[in-house]
């Protein structure tokens, strides 16, 4: 992993999770990220109508918090994390800067997140730099797909699979193909896909008329593949 500091540096991490190094989230709150992925072209791509509950789901300490505020100013905004002390950081800021209508929750980390039931359901769900991180992101895709009613849209902005100079490295990032095959291996429907910039991709994907409502245990042991839906 790899990314530029303020100072011009460059830092090199060879671990998997990099996501979880507290240098890159500060990275990912940076001005070089808003010029290499200006939230403006993330709003303009994506089709956010409708709109009175939106997840931000892995958000990190909030780089889009503001501008959800901005462009949604009566949306309540739901931040989910798997690390607390990132839940605790975004708590101060919101204090401080005076966020309104934003509340983050925990989640456990699971290859197949489901949101908590007392969230409400979201009409949107914003999954930024997230499901790359993930073992399938396919698999992740199908548990937030199925966290929402019918209809549901889950908006993914992600690392392009090329060589930058900053950010994980080329075999942590998954291609904007990869991820529309994945998709579709899980019975969901790709309804716009693009680049953002030459660093970044966006897909909007909701479930296809073949997708199967309702939630599933994988059995671990004797057949992984198996799904008993519990309806």
């Amino acid at each position: 992993m790899y990314f530029p500091l303020f100072s011009g540096r460059i830092v090199i991490m060879s671990e998997t999770e990099y996501y979880r190094s507290q240098t890159y989230q500060e990275y990912l709150l940076s001005s070089h990220r808003r010029e290499v992925c200006p939230p403006e072209d993330v709003y303009a791509f994506f089709n956010w109508k409708g709109l009175t509950n939106l997840v931000d789901f892995g958000s990190g300490l909030g780089f889009y918090f503001q501008d959800f505020r901005k462009w949604f100013p009566h949306v309540w905004i739901w931040a989910a994390e798997c690390q607390q002390e990132i839940i605790d950081r975004i708590l101060r800021r919101k204090l401080m800067e005076g966020i309104e209508q934003l509340t983050p929750f925990y989640m456990d980390q699971s290859d197949h997140p489901l949101l908590p039931e007392w969230v409400p359901v979201p009409e949107i769900i914003f999954a930024s730099l997230s499901l790359s991180t993930f073992p399938n992101p396919g698999l992740a895709m199908d548990g937030l797909i199925r966290s929402m009613k019918a209809g549901g849209r889950l908006f993914i902005i992600d690392w392009s699979k090329t060589e930058s100079g900053f950010g994980p490295k080329i075999n942590e990032k998954i291609s904007m193909d990869k991820m529309k095959f994945l998709a579709e291996e899980y019975k969901l429907e790709v309804t716009k896909s693009g680049r953002i910039s030459e660093h970044f991709y966006a897909l909007e994907v909701r479930a296809s008329s073949n997708f199967i409502y309702g939630y599933y245990d994988l059995k671990e042991e004797e057949d992984e593949d198996t799904a008993v839906f519990k309806m």
